[in-house]
This record gives structure tokens, C-alpha cells and sequence, in this order.
């Protein structure tokens, strides 16, 4: 694409920082692997590939050469919607004999969403100065549950490679909160979903055919955490769906 994807932005943050936002939650210390010194920016610990130019099973040979943990979430930084629901899946799924836990998203294996054991260095290792770089060759060598993801979880794990992949993620993605009653009628808190409509009166129009019950409750709406009339055209992809304030 030209530049390093974990400065790519969307929503006003890098794709780097959306997975340490992902991350962090879930993780008790966070490790770039990365020859990129532009990477020292984030402030956290960053350790080169042991192995230049041998692709990512060379980058997580190497974060698990630097990890102290059994455990190790490895996650690429191409996957801006990562959330860490979807992480958590992960680590609820360790057992006493699954060396690498990898998501399962649309039919797809994903080993760049993954849990690895600590046990899979020494693996990785010997693959490595066979001359072997497939991941997907190293993982199946490695005892592997997938965990699959359902269609709207999969949304969260899509990857961009292209220039016309991110453009299309950023005019259609919209993640949505629904507060208090609001949330009873939906019977979710949040969602992401996919619009191209122009203003706030069309994501309404859209929402009102999903949830029957809607349209008859009063409620505000908030666009990037500020408060917007119907006509406000779409600029962001942060919606919440606000009850009336107490006293108001």
C-alpha cells in the first residue's frame, strides 16, 4: 500500500493504536515486533525480527523469544476493528493441550488472531532455520483449536490490504452504543454495521426498519461523543443512542 499499515489511519487513530486499545484490556504487557524504529512512538517495548524478511512466522518466533508469559496473544496490525471481546474468546479457550488458539472467521483460519504457547519457540525455531516461512505450515505442525467467530463478530476481524479496502471500511462501517431503554428495545448494547447513507435522519430511517419499536421512544443522538440533530450529515463512526437525561 505504500506505507507501514499501523500508521494508516481510521477513525482518527492509527491502526497500530486500535490494536493496543484492542489489546491492553486483555493483556498484561504489550510487545511490537517491528525493525521500524517509527514504532518507538507508541511507547512500548519493540524488538526486531530475529529473522529479517522471513514474514510473520519470523515476527512471532520473535515475540515469543522476548515474551516471559505461557500465553501470548499475537495479533497483526492490519485488523483496525479488533475489539477485545473477540480477544477474550481466545484466552476463555486455553486448556492443558492447545498450543495455538486461533479465531475462525468466515470459514477462514486466522493465525494472525491467535493465542500462542510458549512451547511453540522451540518449533518455530527449528522450522525457521530449515529455511521454512509458511505460517500456516508452522501452526499445523503445532496441536491447534479454532474458535469461530458468527457473522456479526466477523466484522471485527476483517484485514486491509489495499487502498480501496480502506476506503470501503471507512465509508460503511458505523459502530453504534445504545443506552439504557434504548438498549432493552434492541436488546444490545452495541453493534457495527454497514451504511452509506448521508445523515443522521438516514441511519435513523434504517435503524426504525430494524427495531420495530424505536421510532415511538424519545431519545437524543450522539455523533463522536457530541450531540447532533436529524440533519446532521454522517462524519464519523462513533453513534450512540442516548435516553432522555434525567431531569430533562
Amino acid at each position: 500500500m505504500g506505507t507501514d499499515k499501523g500508521f494508516l489511519m481510521l477513525n482518527g487513530k492509527s491502526f497500530m493504536q486500535h490494536s493496543i486499545d484492542a489489546l491492553k484490556p486483555v493483556a498484561s504487557k504489550l510487545i511490537i515486533v517491528s525493525n521500524n524504529t517509527d514504532y518507538d512512538v507508541f511507547g512500548l517495548n519493540r524488538v526486531n525480527d530475529s529473522i529479517e524478511n522471513a514474514g510473520p512466522l519470523a515476527g512471532i518466533y520473535s515475540g515469543l523469544k522476548e515474551s516471559r508469559t505461557d500465553y501470548n496473544l499475537v495479533l497483526s496490525c492490519d485488523i483496525p476493528l479488533i475489539n477485545s471481546d473477540v480477544l477474550r474468546q481466545l484466552i476463555s479457550a486455553v486448556d492443558n493441550t492447545s498450543e495455538v488458539i486461533q479465531i475462525e472467521s468466515n470459514n477462514r483460519k486466522m493465525p494472525l488472531i491467535a493465542l500462542y504457547s510458549k512451547s511453540c519457540k522451540t518449533k518455530f525455531e527449528r522450522l525457521l532455520n530449515s529455511g521454512e516461512r509458511k505460517l500456516q505450515f508452522a501452526v499445523n505442525q503445532c496441536s491447534v483449536k479454532s474458535i469461530s467467530l458468527n457473522k456479526n463478530e466477523a466484522k471485527f476481524t476483517t484485514n486491509v490490504n489495499t487502498k480501496d479496502e480502506l476506503k470501503q471500511l471507512k465509508r460503511m462501517q458505523i459502530h453504534i452504543k445504545y443506552f439504557g431503554k434504548i438498549s432493552e428495545i434492541t436488546e444490545i448494547t452495541e453493534e457495527q454495521i454497514e451504511f452509506s447513507g448521508g445523515d443522521v435522519s438516514a441511519l435513523l430511517k434504517f435503524l426504525y426498519s430494524k427495531y420495530k419499536n424505536l421510532e415511538s421512544n424519545d431519545f437524543k443522538v450522539a455523533q463522536n461523543q457530541e450531540l447532533v440533530s436529524e440533519n446532521a450529515k454522517l462524519t464519523g463512526q462513533d453513534i450512540a443512542l442516548l435516553p432522555p437525561f434525567a431531569g430533562g
